[in-house]
């Protein structure tokens, strides 16, 4: 928790750049979706940077500069996060396509069961895909942004074998703790007028630097 609070300004900076993403998703003017198109990069990039200076030892918050490098990581980031998502939107659109395009009946005790088999099929993928997903964005970073170190899977196994599977496994939990915090909290912050600011100023980036820091902590654990 302190990592974070050592800087109130640069994670009001990244709530900045999040509150304007935010804003680009509630909103349905289309310049607002391509300001949230062209910013998203950013957010994603700075937190990617906490990763890589993380791994040079520094305990302080990265500055805010380098802009351009800082986009086309967070860029890559993305670029990566999509491909990883995509075995997960494969079983979704298979499913999907099997309940509405099939001569069955809607509503018929074989679309529900397919419906829940997709789903929980879909879930055990997405939880699988992350936990090399997550050792692979440490990866990239280990490797300056080099997008195909993300998908070194020998390597990134060995990673997660050298960290050991059990520690792995109960910092993919706490990983999963945050994630679920933090949207307890923004529920709960939504219900105030304020929290609809509060929450992608501050509450938001506030956990996703805790999970980058928490990221190349675990991955430094590992020594190839």
């Amino acid at each position: 928790m302190k990592y974070p609070a050592d800087d109130w300004m640069k994670v009001i900076l990244l709530g900045f750049l999040t509150l304007i993403a935010f804003i680009g998703v509630l909103t349905e003017i289309n310049l607002f979706t391509l300001l949230f198109l062209l910013m998203l990069p950013l957010p994603s990039g700075y937190l990617f940077k906490i990763i890589k200076s993380s791994f040079k030892g520094y305990d302080e918050l990265p500055d805010f500069d380098n802009w351009r490098s800082m986009y086309l990581d967070g860029f890559k980031v993305i670029l990566v996060l999509i491909i990883y998502a995509l075995p997960v939107l494969a079983v979704f659109l298979w499913f999907n396509y099997e309940i509405f395009y099939s001569s069955i009946p809607s509503f018929s005790l074989y679309t529900l069961w397919s419906w829940i088999l997709g789903s929980n099929i879909q879930i055990i993928i997405f939880l699988l895909i992350g936990l090399v997903e997550y050792v692979g964005i440490a990866n990239m970073a280990l490797y300056d942004g080099e997008i195909i170190a993300a998908f070194r899977f020998r390597e990134i196994f060995a990673r997660i074998s050298m960290i050991g599977v059990r520690k792995y496994l109960l910092s993919y939990a706490i990983i999963w703790i945050l994630a679920v915090l933090t949207a307890l909290i923004s529920l709960f912050a939504q219900s105030i007028l304020i929290g609809i600011v509060i929450i992608p100023l501050l509450i938001v980036p506030f956990f996703a630097i805790l999970n980058a820091r928490f990221c190349a902590l675990v991955f430094a654990s590992s020594e190839l």
